[in-house]
């Protein structure tokens, strides 16, 4: 008997191929990170993650937007292709901001048991170390790129 794969035609493996860095996946791979992943979908309003909480998931917004507070002050508002809860799955640490949703969302969920697989993928760990380079970044006020690779002192 065959073990049961993961069907190349599954909505999942459509949604990862529109994800940026991951979208030059070879179809195999995709089909492996699909299995890692549930669906859901949530209404506008709900809470995926909420600071302070033991985050025990990760989400990957694949439809509508969500907004991130911190602290009360809402500080960015996410979609599409962009993760959410990988921080304190990271750090095995609480929840660092809320994210709402903002309108109906659907999300692809990896719990604590996928995420150490997810990152045994390289494109997944590059998506993410970029995703968070990139809040980094914007929470230091910082440019988004540098010119040509150079700091800006040396960028007239």
């Amino acid at each position: 008997m065959r073990p049961s794969r993961v069907d190349k035609n599954d909505p999942k493996v459509t949604v990862l191929r529109e994800v940026p860095g991951l979208a030059g996946l070879p179809s195999r791979e995709l089909l492996s990170l699909a299995s890692l992943f549930d669906e859901a979908r949530l209404e506008e309003g709900a809470v995926l993650t909420r600071e302070g909480d033991t985050g025990r998931e990760l989400f990957l917004i694949v439809d509508g937007e969500a907004l991130v507070s911190l602290r009360g002050d809402d500080v960015a508002t996410v979609g599409p292709g962009e993760f959410v809860g990988e921080m304190a799955m990271f750090e095995h640490a609480p929840r660092s901001a809320t994210v709402t949703a903002l309108t109906p969302v659907q999300v692809l969920v990896a719990g604590a048991g996928s995420f150490g697989t997810l990152l045994a993928h390289p494109a997944v760990l590059r998506h993410l170390a970029t995703t968070m380079a990139g809040r980094l970044r914007a929470a230091q006020g910082s440019p988004e790129r540098w010119s040509a690779g150079y700091p800006p002192s040396a960028v007239a």
